[in-house]
């Protein structure tokens, strides 16, 4: 059995979205749902924590082969792996960073710290553009690429090939922001509201980070900003 979306009638609607972001099949909460498709590839279940703990505590008998277990939180802010993180959990809390979930991972090998870096930049921007604009940013505040923890967007950057090739070659993860996660950011508004944002770098930095070591700087055609 492929991936499994566990979730309550109420919430089909993010079922779905979640669903399609893993290919995965949906199936409504009951007391025994868990029990009934443990065994599959895996299972994100929108609940929780504890509901989801007390129904697979009698299932659990190695770390090493149950089935990877990730919860994600009723506003779908974060995606967090129960159990299984290093056969399955921690990848599917990934995937789901791809559309904005922020990912809590805490098995001692993947935990890290570091900068999320917020980038805006002009159509048809090249590779090159964006790996300047990026190491000139760091060397504003002292760090380097090895500080870098994620790189995020707005989506509306999802075919821009520069940024898509550059982050790539700097083996990043890159993450596309939707308008209202962007929008839900405290920050100063930008020209980017020509565009229905508020904000771009600024905005897309702080979504993983707290504090701005770097606001909004323009380099050409690209804007960097750094967060902690």
């Amino acid at each position: 059995m492929k991936i499994v979306v566990i979730g309550f009638r109420r919430d089909e609607a993010k079922l779905k979205d979640i669903a399609s972001w893993i290919d995965g099949e949906i199936f409504f909460w009951s007391k025994n749902i868990f029990k009934e498709v443990w065994g599959c590839e895996g299972i994100v279940a929108l609940m929780p924590t504890g509901i989801i703990i007390r129904a697979i505590a009698p299932l659990i008998e190695s770390k090493w082969t149950d089935t990877p277990v990730v919860a994600i939180d009723k506003n779908m802010m974060y995606s967090i792996p129960l159990l299984g993180g290093h056969h399955g959990a921690n990848e599917m809390a990934l995937r789901l960073s791809e559309f904005g979930l922020i990912p809590v991972i805490t098995t001692s090998m993947e935990f890290y710290e570091g900068l999320s870096v917020g980038i805006g930049c002009n159509k048809g921007v090249s590779k090159e553009e964006i790996l300047d604009a990026l190491k000139n940013g760091l060397d504003e505040i002292g760090k380097s690429l090895k500080d870098v923890r994620v790189i995020a967007t707005t989506d509306l950057k999802k075919d821009e090939r520069g940024l898509i090739e550059a982050v790539d070659q700097l083996k990043k993860p890159l993450i596309f922001l939707s308008k209202e996660k962007i929008n839900s950011m405290d920050v100063k508004e930008s020209k980017a509201r020509l565009i229905g944002l508020k904000s771009v770098s600024d905005a897309s930095a702080l979504y993983f980070g707290e504090e701005l070591l770097l606001p909004k700087r323009k380099y050409g055609g690209v804007t960097i900003a750094i967060a902690r």
